[in-house]
C-alpha cells in the first residue's frame, strides 16, 4: 500500500472506527444493492406502464 493510502486508511479507522472504514467488499455489496433497486423501479414502472 502506498504512503498515502495507507495513511487515509489509518485516518478513516480512527476516525470512522475499524468497523465503518469502507471496503471492496462493503462497496461491491452496496454497487449490488443499487442494482437490485434500480431493476425493481425498472419493474415497477413497466408495469405501471402497461396497465395504462
Amino acid at each position: 500500500m502506498s504512503t498515502a493510502a495507507d495513511l487515509i486508511f489509518r485516518v478513516g479507522r480512527s476516525v470512522l472506527g475499524a468497523d465503518k472504514v469502507p471496503t471492496a467488499k462493503a462497496n461491491a455489496w452496496a454497487a449490488v444493492c443499487a442494482d437490485q433497486e434500480r431493476a425493481r423501479i425498472r419493474e415497477e414502472n413497466a408495469r405501471i406502464l402497461l396497465v395504462r
